[in-house]
């Protein structure tokens, strides 16, 4: 599904990422873990080409999306985002900001987009917030509209950039929801994420990353019962 190999990425002279390799099956879920600044999301953002790769390959389910020659927005289509920080559109309503993606991407009708956005409005729990704008709903509403959307454009896999570190404690657990549904569903997923009740309940593999590598992957009961590395330790010891 995804296969990513000796992925590098720099910022001037800063090595963010240093040589990481990564294969994704279908239906898997992957949780990324580790300290801020490790390089967890700047991988999400390079699957999804919202980075520019300095060296490596990211293939998704067989499109190379590192080849120059390759229509980037079809990569995206096939990659949904979800961000930390929600990133609808205010001056649109809840289904226009759902609808976008088909109709203007998938070149999709408007009328079967919106038959489209309300049936995942609905899967999220928010077909009544179908016609509301934005800022008159919770940030954990926000996100389920961003999950709503990303899933309109059908992509083979979502990658998750912290999706509930922005939300109070209380919204947190109405996204998570969601997010397991997913999971329980087969949807390819990789979840950068400081939940690690999340990880344990939800995911297929664990990768621990630091300094721009992964140290570490495993099941979630080997990973946090019985962690190898030391840096690994040490972590999930602060926590």
């Amino acid at each position: 599904m995804i296969r990513i190999s000796n992925l590098r990425k720099n910022f001037g002279s800063l090595e963010v990422l240093r040589g990481v390799n990564l294969h994704v099956k279908p239906g898997e879920v992957v949780v990324i873990i580790g300290p801020s600044g490790s390089g967890k999301s700047t991988l999400l953002r390079c699957i999804n080409v919202l980075e520019e790769i300095t060296s490596g390959t990211v293939v998704v389910d067989g499109f190379d999306v590192t080849d120059r020659n390759t229509d980037v927005n079809y990569g995206r289509a096939e990659t949904g985002m979800v961000f930390q920080l929600f990133n609808l559109f205010p001056h649109m309503t809840v289904l226009h900001n759902v609808t976008l993606g088909p109709i203007k991407v998938r070149k999709m009708d408007r009328k079967k987009a919106e038959t489209l956005g309300m049936e995942l409005l609905e899967k999220v729990g928010l077909k009544d917030k179908a016609h509301v704008y934005p800022d008159n709903i919770s940030g954990g509403q926000k996100q389920r509209v961003a999950i709503a959307r990303s899933l309109a454009l059908k992509p083979k896999c979502i990658l998750f950039d912290e999706p509930t570190s922005a939300l109070d404690p209380e919204l947190i657990g109405e996204v998570l929801d969601v997010m397991k549904d997913l999971a329980r569903e087969g949807m390819t997923m990789i979840v950068v994420t400081h939940e690690m009740n999340f990880a344990r309940e939800v995911a297929d593999r664990v990768i621990f990353m630091d300094e721009g590598l992964i140290l570490e992957e495993n099941s979630p009961s080997e990973l946090f019962s019985n962690p190898q590395h030391q840096r690994t330790k040490s972590f999930l010891a602060r926590i």
